[in-house]
């Protein structure tokens, strides 16, 4: 990944004036990965929608910050979800229209991350209702990508 060249704000912006695209360039534009992923952890809360609003080419760039983030999530820790449900819908949004040919390739990276959530759902809220939420978005997500035509 550190030979691959920072994403641009086009990259970010490709509807150029998307203001919540601007807004993720706002906050990630310019950073490595380790830079991004750093700035993330500050405050997850915050940042997790810029995930679903930037451009294809920046979210294909910045994808492992999330796979890293939620596999990190600590047993026994229930306080939320760990954004883990917004996370979710943020990347079946990525799959659709004008970012498709830029995320496809990370198919199998999210039905391994979407795998990874389901067989630790225990991880991702604070009751079985909050739980149930976070599965039934990780399993639309997969439901999603998976219809997707792969010969587009």
């Amino acid at each position: 990944m550190s030979d691959e060249k920072l994403p641009t704000e086009r990259d970010f912006d490709p509807w150029n004036g998307c203001l919540d695209a601007q807004h993720a360039w706002q906050y990630f534009g310019g950073l490595t990965l380790e830079e991004a992923r750093l700035k993330f952890l500050e405050n997850p809360t915050y940042y997790q929608e810029d995930f679903m609003f930037m451009g294809g080419k920046a979210f294909s760039f910045y994808f492992p910050i999330i796979e890293e983030y939620l596999k990190s999530v600590p047993e026994g820790v229930h306080d939320h979800d760990h954004e883990a449900w917004i996370l979710s819908c943020g990347i079946k949004v990525q799959f659709a229209g004008s970012d498709l040919p830029h995320v496809r390739h990370l198919i199998p990276r999210v039905n391994a991350l979407a795998d990874f959530v389901q067989c630790n759902i225990g991880r991702f809220g604070y009751d079985a209702e909050e739980r149930k939420r976070v599965a039934e978005g990780w399993t639309e997500l997969v439901r999603h990508i998976n219809s997707l035509d792969t010969k587009t």
